[in-house]
């Protein structure tokens, strides 16, 4: 492992993680900070996903599913997330550590079960499981590299909201 201490590792620039942990630590409250997303329906499967200030995201169905394949489906932004958020996680803590990354990928699937999501049997209509592979190469043995990626699941909040129950409110307007 390098033991180069670098405060602009992977492109993270860990004076500013450090300043944001800080403020963090002064005040925990400030460290629960509120997320949006608005979503339009456009039309059959098709919605308008506008996150946060960004521009809007194309969502759809694929074909098999009665949808027009316009955007990824909702189950595919899912793991999606799963895997950016572990992506951030990985990033900053191989920093934090002095890890160089060469590269690093993370493949994220999921079967879900449509059969229950269609009415026509019971059951959990979402997924069953959802497995994660992290493709990682960097200047550390595999070892220094297993403790980075169970980190980097521990603290990663995507991945855990997933992983456990979280209550869903939902109210007509």
């Amino acid at each position: 492992m390098s033991t180069q201490r670098t405060y602009d590792l992977n492109g993270v620039d860990l004076h500013r993680v450090g300043r944001v942990a800080e403020s963090y630590r002064r005040d925990p409250e400030s460290g629960r900070k509120s997320f949006d997303a608005r979503v339009e329906w456009v039309g059959g499967f098709r919605t308008k996903a506008r996150l946060c200030d960004h521009d809007p995201l194309a969502g759809d169905e694929p074909e098999e599913l009665a949808g027009s394949a316009t955007g990824p489906a909702p189950e595919e932004m899912l793991l999606g997330a799963v895997g950016q958020c572990l992506i951030v996680g990985l990033a900053s803590s191989a920093a934090a550590r002095g890890i160089r990354i060469e590269s690093l990928a993370v493949e994220v699937q999921g079967k879900a079960n449509l059969t229950a999501a269609y009415g026509i049997e019971e059951g959990n209509p979402g997924f069953d499981s959802v497995e994660v592979e992290v493709k990682l190469d960097a200047d550390a043995d595999r070892d220094e590299l297993e403790a980075l990626v169970d980190h980097a699941v521990k603290l990663a909040p995507i991945p855990n909201t997933v992983s456990r129950p979280v209550p869903v409110e939902t109210r007509l307007a």
